[in-house]
């Protein structure tokens, strides 16, 4: 007994045994604790399907790779598990991917679903908090005061900058007729989008410096790339990670490049809004060198907002104007882009675009107005179909704030989750739409768009958090495409299959959008092929 007693007095740790157990305690504590907070998640996720998840890093090996590796991963996650829903590991959250438009509905819809994930947090050094990252509470807020500025008549007093800024477009593609080397429609047509929002929604006019709108395009491509890198590389999550990986790779200045044209604006027109309210003159915007209209500016009902009490700091005033600027040019000038490619290589479907616009113009010059944009029910058709095949969001992450109920197999997703909205999977969802990855815009003609749930397309989004562009959009997008196709037939080299994706912050053409143009012979296709 006595040997046991002086056993145990002489027992000692060494100070590297100490460690070791201390470290295995806590790592069993942070274990146990881990398990604890996912219980809820574990549950669900057991009754579902979907790629593995490892303990800490989730499935983030999914998404390892290029922007063009990245997005082929999604289509092939999609494509495996579709029509969902479907788990997934995002590191330590738990998402599910919704894909059937009655999940979709269900999500989007639901007021305890209104709130944008955490991975927005990394785009807010481009977005701010504007109306498409902010926080439920002042999403509410600035939504309300601004839903008013996209209204259907202030819409209509745009047409004037629609047709001006088209028509210089097309003076500016007259360089590029007649070459056989194909040019990338992107370099005119983001311009021209940019210049669009700029005027219509800010009322600044970029014709005469467009190296500010360049240094702006060049700055957002950039950011949304690193952005982009960011959100799938977790090792960037803290601030100051990704400060040093900026500073190291020489992209210190590209977020403060990118708020030089839209601080510039807010400076000028402050200035202008406060001369006129001393003057009591009318708001007014120049339209062409020979004449002025009136003309409602989105940032100055801003000004006006603030005058009334809204309260919007400066730091608001300029999310809002970066939003509206990349939502509002973009996202249309990807659109456009795609749009003008697919008709490139789809000359019958050109061709009956064609025969559409010349019903409505005859071979005219008139300016088209918003009546004439509602007879180009096939030109939407297109423009559907285009948003259909590459939508420029392809996804939207909603963080559950209480638990939801999802019609599928009725699963009851926990509060906490991230529902990861696939719109590029519902847009190719085989039930909805046979042969999906086919350009084909009758898709969306009025017989097979009653027969699909209206969540069937989500290009803009849905819900209350809906798009609130999305009539601009059309709009704009329709005069675009409408005076392009008036004055230039488009060809191309590539086919369809040729086409490769990119996801940065948007989908994108991975290798720009190739054409040729002619000059557009205005006759009709039954009178061009008539024989004679």
């Amino acid at each position: 007994m006595e040997n046991i007693i002086q056993s145990v007095k002489n027992f000692r740790w060494t100070t590297s045994e100490l460690i070791v157990y201390q470290a295995i305690f806590c790592f069993v504590v942070i274990w146990c604790q881990y398990k604890w907070i996912r219980r809820n998640f574990e549950k669900v996720a057991a009754k579902m399907k979907g790629p593995r998840g490892y303990p800490f890093i989730g499935s983030s090996f999914n998404f390892i790779g290029t922007p063009e590796q990245v997005m082929k991963k999604i289509l092939k996650l999609d494509d495996r598990f579709s029509p969902g829903p479907f788990k997934i590991w995002m590191g330590p959250y738990f998402g599910v991917i919704i894909i059937k438009p009655e999940d979709v509905q269900a999500v989007l819809n639901n007021s305890k679903a209104l709130q944008k994930d955490r991975f927005y947090d990394f785009i807010k050094n481009i977005f701010g908090e504007g109306l498409l990252t902010a926080p439920v509470h002042k999403w509410r807020k600035h939504r309300r005061l601004i839903t008013p500025s996209f209204n259907s008549t202030l819409l209509s007093q745009f047409f004037p900058v629609f047709n001006e800024k088209n028509k210089i477009l097309i003076r500016n593609l007259k360089k590029e007729l007649g070459k056989t080397t194909p040019f990338d429609l992107w370099d005119y047509i983001a311009p021209t989008t940019l210049n669009l929002i700029c005027q219509t929604a800010m009322g600044y006019n970029l014709d005469t410096q467009s190296q500010y709108g360049s240094e702006f395009e060049n700055a957002m491509i950039k950011a949304s790339e690193l952005d982009s890198l960011r959100m799938k590389s977790p090792w960037l999550y803290l601030n100051f990670m990704f400060k040093l990986y900026l500073k190291l790779k020489g992209h210190s200045d590209v977020f403060n490049t990118l708020y030089k044209l839209p601080l510039k604006m807010i400076h000028e027109k402050r200035e202008a809004f406060a001369k006129r309210k001393i003057l009591k003159k009318p708001d007014a915007v120049d339209v062409t060198d020979d004449e002025r209209k009136k003309l409602k500016v989105f940032l100055d009902t801003l000004f006006e907002l603030n005058e009334a009490g809204a309260n919007f700091s400066d730091d608001d005033i300029k999310d809002e104007v970066v939003t509206m600027m990349i939502g509002g040019s973009e996202t249309s000038a990807i659109t456009i882009s795609f749009s003008l490619l697919l008709l490139a290589i789809y000359p019958d479907i050109q061709d009956k675009v064609y025969d559409e616009i010349y019903e409505v113009f005859q071979d005219s010059d008139e300016t088209i107005t918003i009546e004439d944009t509602t007879k180009l029910v096939y030109l939407e058709q297109v423009l559907k179909e285009t948003l259909r095949l590459f939508p420029v969001l392809p996804l939207v992450f909603r963080e559950l704030q209480d638990d939801v109920k999802i019609v599928s197999d009725g699963h009851v997703l926990p509060k906490g989750t991230t529902c990861v909205i696939s719109i590029l999977g519902t847009h190719h969802y085989s039930e909805l739409y046979p042969n999906p990855w086919t350009f084909n815009p009758e898709n969306f003609n009025p017989e097979n768009i009653a027969n699909r749930h209206k969540y069937s397309f989500i290009a803009f989004s849905g819900g209350p958090r809906g798009c609130i562009g999305s009539k601009y959009a059309m709009l704009s997008m329709k005069v675009a495409m409408s005076t392009f196709l008036r004055n230039y037939s488009v060809q191309t080299h590539y086919t369809f299959d040729d086409i490769k994706l990119k996801l940065d912050l948007l989908l994108r053409s991975a290798s720009g959008y190739p054409v040729n143009i002619q000059q557009r012979d205005r006759r009709p296709t039954y009178i061009r092929n008539k024989k004679l």
